[in-house]
């Protein structure tokens, strides 16, 4: 820290209890300052050769008072009794010392009293200019500083447009090539790969600025150049780390909710400034913070641009206190429309199937975890987010088998006609050999849906002619599906006759394939459909049970055909 010293003599300035200061001096006192709560036991000469101000207050109490001294009162002096002090010790010639922390103080009490060159050549206002221009605003740590000193003494600091000299100083720096980077700075030194200075050397000094000052601090660097917006993102990312507090430790929340708002004003326009993560961090804060519609809107804007980059735990955003559900699942659907309205735009140019593919994944998997955690998720609304991506390429459907097994797992108490509706988001077609393999097995499935699978299975290993293009999900039926209904009812309506306890359920379900297929391969053609509920405990594949590959139904009619 750069410091400069005025005067030579000794510091002779005492005290009397709190309340009294007074200089140690044959010479009695003649004049009284009256400095907020402390009274100055002073001399005219010294003070009055060096400021104007003390001029013209001290003659205006001649004649008026009948004391031995003179008293005079400056309550509104910036900086108090301690800045005051500063002052009049240079009037009489002490040592002082200045330094980052102490000289917009001064400089602001010089200014209150006039203590300029007209008044005395070398005044403390000069002096203080000098060592501001010359040293302080030369030194990175100093003006930040100084910058966060000259809150306090406002307006005075902006008339000495020392703020402003302070942001122009820690803009240019900040702009300068970190080769030639040579002061010392805050940054972990353990981040620094052969002692190279990283482009970013500067973002974590600045987070002790209070968001305000950090506001301009920001604004003079973009407008100054020289700093790419992935940098800004970076910074900006930093301080949100270190400031923003969403949770019972928030003692202020409508500061919180302002330090946010003026942060995500800050954002960088270009969609590559700021990353996935942080972006949906604040939207976590505002939705936490309860911040306005547009804060909101314009966060799941930026989201919905780069939604391909997020990952599940990202989409797992706790609501508001008084909603129905844990989690906020309507502000995920609002993130896959603002992909899909930028995707629509990328489609012009053709750049956006690799980005659906990888959001497809992203929301099979939210849906698997959502499932999994959120209680009060209805079917409606697990359909409704599922069916904005249904359009999307997939390789396979093995992520919406998942969590569809995962939601009827989760939500036993889903109707037919529900499981029929949630079933149908998945194309049985696109299923791997593995997820069919789980998915005959699984009882939570209704058994039309399990029929379709093995119906599609058999013509797999049977190497039948290829398929009707399948869409990207089951909505739309077939003659197939259709013979799969109509078997199954029947089948389903005989077994159940004969089904009297849990063991014979299961054995029941293996005569019930067996007999599909000898009547689907017959072209039997009957109308129907039929379910089979239970409490079956297995996991879907990619869930933390794997499932041993047995001899299933479709297995036993392989080796017998071979």
């Amino acid at each position: 820290m750069k410091f400069m010293k005025l005067g030579s003599k000794p510091d002779s300035f005492q005290s009397e209890e709190d309340c009294i200061r007074y200089v140690a001096s044959d010479l009695a006192t003649d004049v009284v300052v009256n400095v907020g709560d402390v009274k100055f036991y002073l001399h005219k000469f010294p003070l009055l050769s060096k400021s104007a101000r003390l001029q013209k207050l001290i003659a205006a109490t001649i004649n008026e008072q009948q004391q031995p001294d003179d008293e005079i009162s400056i309550p509104d002096i910036p900086g108090g009794p301690q800045a005051f002090e500063i002052c009049a010790k240079f009037c009489y010639g002490m040592t002082v010392t200045l330094n980052a922390y102490n000289v917009v103080a001064a400089r602001c009490a010089a200014e209150y009293l006039e203590m300029y060159e007209s008044v005395e050549t070398g005044n403390l206002v000069y002096k203080i200019e000098v060592f501001l221009n010359s040293s302080v605003l030369r030194s990175w740590k100093d003006s930040i500083i100084v910058l966060q000193t000259t809150r306090s003494f406002h307006p005075w600091s902006g008339d000495a447009k020392i703020d402003a000299r302070c942001l122009e100083s820690i803009a240019s720096k900040a702009a300068v090539d970190p080769a030639r980077v040579d002061w010392s700075y805050t940054y972990n030194r353990r981040k620094l790969n052969n002692g190279v200075v990283p482009i970013d050397w500067w973002v974590d000094d600045l987070t002790e600025l209070s968001i305000d000052l950090y506001k301009r601090v920001v604004s003079s660097i973009r407008r100054k150049g020289g700093v790419s917006p992935e940098v800004i993102g970076d910074a900006l990312e930093v301080y949100a780390a270190r400031r923003i507090q969403t949770d019972d430790h928030c003692h202020d929340v409508e500061e919180q909710r302002c330090l946010l708002e003026t942060l995500i004003s800050l954002l960088p326009g270009e969609k590559q400034s700021v990353s996935c993560g942080i972006l949906i961090k604040l939207l976590k804060s505002s939705v936490s913070l309860e911040c306005g519609e547009d804060v909101r809107k314009e966060l799941s804007k930026r989201i919905g641009e780069k939604l391909e980059e997020a990952n599940v735990d990202d989409l797992l955003i706790r609501a508001s206190d008084g909603c129905e559900t844990v989690y906020d699942v309507d502000i995920v659907e609002t993130l896959i429309d603002e992909f899909i309205t930028q995707s629509e735009k990328r489609d012009e140019v053709g750049c956006s199937d690799s980005s659906k593919a990888v959001v497809a994944k992203l929301i099979d998997g939210y849906l698997a975890e959502i499932a999994r955690i959120e209680p009060n998720l209805s079917p409606l609304k697990f359909i409704a987010i599922a069916e904005k991506v249904s359009s999307f390429p997939r390789s396979s459907h093995d992520g919406v088998y998942r969590a569809i097994d995962m939601f009827l797992k989760e939500h036993p108490g889903v109707t037919k006609s529900e499981k029929k509706s949630i079933c149908r988001l998945m194309d049985c077609r696109k299923l791997s050999p593995e997820a069919c393999a789980h998915a005959v097995q699984n009882e939570r499935l209704p058994l039309r849906v399990v029929v379709q699978i093995l119906f599609f299975e058999q013509v797999r290993a049977t190497a039948k002619p290829s398929l009707p293009p399948s869409g990207s999900h089951g909505s739309s039926r077939t003659t197939t599906e259709e013979e799969c209904d109509s078997v199954t009812a029947t089948e389903e309506t005989r077994t159940t006759r004969d089904k009297t306890n849990g063991s014979e359920k299961t054995k029941a379900k293996g005569v019930v394939m067996s007999r599909i297929f000898s009547k689907l391969w017959t072209g039997k053609d009957r109308d129907g459909v039929g379910d089979v509920s239970s409490s079956d405990t297995s996991e879907s594949p990619g869930s933390a049970t794997t499932i041993d590959d047995k001899s299933t139904p479709s297995t036993r009619r392989r080796r017998s055909s071979s």
